[in-house]
């Protein structure tokens, strides 16, 4: 007998590795799984994918599959996964499933749009679910399921965290399973998108020892019942095994993207990592790390085993903000004997996240943030975003009680298109000329050229007429960005969330 279909579809970032696990743990339960990759990797903005294009693939699934899942990552793309689920329950009789943070924090309101919803870490829910739906014996039992029964939501337990990241499958590529929907063309190719690719993305870990305030990720591990074994690390052997069948797999393949929240701290794990790294891998890779957690001895074996991009988060230079708002408890001399660790390791490429620019945050703060960085060492680039508000998070709660916005505005914003949140971050950036003047030194202190020019300039903060050439140095200073990344994007070390 035929192994039953299942059917997985996936928006805006052809490599999406929770979609290939889940992909991994069907297919190893027995179940013939397609993927349907729609649209390539969208920073400000998106769009309605071809919905001929979406009803093309559904007619190669033939017979209505088993169950159709979507990937619900963040709110941002929630009127498109909408519009999708309304198009397959028009053409198929097939139940839709919704998963992925966005989903996993707010399962009650996905199912006005799907019929059910699998919360949390899902490998082992999904092919569960499926073993269940295929013989038709009930879900009442499945964990993280959460879906509607006699008119009443019922929301099953969560299955506690998988402790040994070792059973869990890979990622998924190449496989003749899989298509790609260019938003573009509206061309529908049998292919796997992520094979071209000249760079691969995984992670060494799961889970976050820290508690963010702005991020999703402290909300999902208050869902589970071992909460407190949240942060978990793969065996280094696993890690190299999966990187080893990416490179065999990916001929393009020059650079690897390590996406932990925190890459390892743990000297045994990372001496093993980088022996074999070395020896069976040999290529450059990106991490991030958090200024509490960065350790020098280990940067410098990494750096010699491949390390050439770090990334850290700093998000505010003032210590208010940070504690306050963002509930980070690091120091400034914490954050720059971090800076330093990098500067002296000799990590080619340091970057350094800032979150500027929100109504928690006041002028004379944004102002810290400045002379914050102009105390970073050595070369580094910085990453600058505004705040958004995504749903389930805690900052969502905070900026309510503090009266900044009301629950009905709130809620408005949060669920604006992506392209209208980015507008609306500038709209009110460069509406007070004391917020853009030092958002625009910021800006300016990552290039050498740049940062005596921003300090005479500092001098003047109350003066239009520094304000104004502070914009004009901005624009400058954005345009040489800009060259630089036209030099280094042969290296493959250009970010591509910049």
């Amino acid at each position: 007998m035929a192994a039953q279909k299942i059917a997985l579809i996936n928006f805006y970032n052809q490599k999406a590795l929770a979609i290939r696990y889940i992909e991994g743990a069907l297919t190893a339960a027995g179940f013939d799984v397609a993927v349907l990759h729609i649209g390539g990797y969208r920073a400000q903005r998106s769009s309605e994918p071809d919905e001929a294009g979406v009803l093309r693939f559904l007619e190669t699934l033939g017979a209505s599959p088993l169950w159709i899942g979507l990937s619900v990552t963040s709110s941002f793309f929630l009127g498109i996964a909408e519009s999708v689920s309304d198009l397959i329950k028009k053409h198929t009789g097939a139940p839709i499933v919704w998963g992925g943070v966005y989903a996993t924090l707010l399962a009650e309101r996905c199912l006005a749009h799907c019929d059910y919803v699998i919360r949390g870490e899902g490998e082992y829910a999904a092919a569960h679910f499926s073993r269940r739906l295929a013989s038709g014996s009930g879900v009442g039992d499945v964990p993280n399921l959460v879906y509607r029964k006699n008119g009443k939501i019922i929301t099953n337990p969560m299955r506690p965290f998988d402790m040994d990241l070792g059973t869990l499958p890979i990622a998924e590529l190449g496989l003749p399973n899989k298509y790609y929907l260019d938003d573009d063309t509206g061309r529908l190719h049998h292919m796997d998108p992520y094979v071209n690719s000249s760079s691969y993305e995984t992670a060494a870990s799961r889970g976050c020892p820290f508690a963010c305030s702005f991020c999703s990720a402290v909300s999902i591990k208050r869902l589970y019942p071992n909460a407190a074994h949240y942060t978990r690390t793969r065996a280094p052997g696993d890690v190299i095994d999966e990187l080893k069948s990416a490179k065999a797999k990916m001929k393009r393949l020059s650079f690897i993207r390590f996406w932990d929240e925190i890459f390892s701290t743990d000297p045994l794990w990372v001496d093993e990592f980088a022996a074999r790294y070395k020896t069976e891998i040999n290529l450059p890779f990106e991490a991030w790390t958090h200024p509490l957690k960065t350790d020098a001895e280990l940067l410098a074996k990494l750096r010699a085993v491949g390390l050439r991009c770090v990334s850290m988060g700093i998000q505010s230079g003032s210590p208010e903000v940070r504690k306050k708002v963002f509930r980070r408890a690091e120091s400034q001399e914490q954050i720059l004997a971090a800076a330093n660790m990098l500067t002296k390791s000799r990590i080619p490429y340091v970057t350094y996240d800032f979150i500027l620019g929100h109504p928690l945050e006041t002028p004379e703060q944004l102002k810290e943030s400045y002379e914050l960085c102009t105390r970073l060492p050595g070369r580094f680039l910085l990453q600058l975003h505004g705040l958004s508000f995504l749903p389930g998070t805690d900052i969502v709660e905070e900026a309510v009680k503090q009266g900044l916005y009301t629950r009905e505005a709130m809620e408005e914003m949060i669920y604006l298109p992506m392209e209208r949140q980015y507008s609306l971050w500038n709209e009110a950036k460069n509406a007070n000329p004391e917020i853009e003047f030092w958002y625009n030194l910021i800006f300016m202190t990552q290039f050498p050229l740049f940062r005596a020019i921003a300090r005479r300039l500092a001098k003047h903060s109350q003066s239009p007429k520094h304000r104004a050439k502070a914009a004009r140095r901005y624009r400058l200073s954005k345009l040489f960005l800009s060259l630089r990344h036209i030099r280094q994007k042969g290296l493959n070390v250009v970010l591509e969330r910049r």
